[in-house]
């Protein structure tokens, strides 16, 4: 476009940069909703698969929960491009609420609470929907 714009020219490519830039946006958080579910769905059967084998297999659980982990962070870095508005402190929340419940889960189901089912169901079900909210969250953004 050449030449000065009326101020309606302007209004107008005004809008249609902003549809442009919402649509961009619109799937921008995916790899990191996919992320969060994935972290749920891992930490929670990692802390039954923790309460269940003998001490000397709890390097496994937590070796695969932790390579599970690293792969879908490393995933939603690599893919996750474009962010939504507000999304860092949206992942930010969601992570530090979900690493005092896996700390207090492991404690929990490891001393605390040792050998009581209803503890451990309470700690992985705590553990799903706080990654379903923040994937939710991010979702409806």
């Amino acid at each position: 476009m050449t030449g000065p714009l009326d101020p309606d020219q302007a209004r107008a490519l005004l809008r249609q940069a902003d549809g442009a830039a919402a649509t961009a946006r619109a799937g921008a958080s995916w790899p990191h909703i996919a992320g969060l579910m994935g972290l749920g769905a891992a930490s929670s059967l990692a802390l039954v698969a923790l309460a269940y084998v003998p001490p000397t297999l709890l390097w496994l659980p937590l070796t695969l929960l932790f390579a599970w982990v690293g792969a879908l962070f490393v995933f939603a870095g690599r893919f996750g491009r474009a962010v939504k508005r507000g999304f860092g402190r949206r992942w930010t929340l969601t992570l530090i609420i979900w690493g005092a419940l896996w700390i207090v889960a492991v404690f929990g189901t490891s001393w605390w609470f040792a050998d009581q089912t209803w503890f451990l169901i309470a700690s992985a079900l705590a553990l799903t929907v706080t990654a379903w909210v923040g994937a939710w969250a991010e979702a409806s953004r």
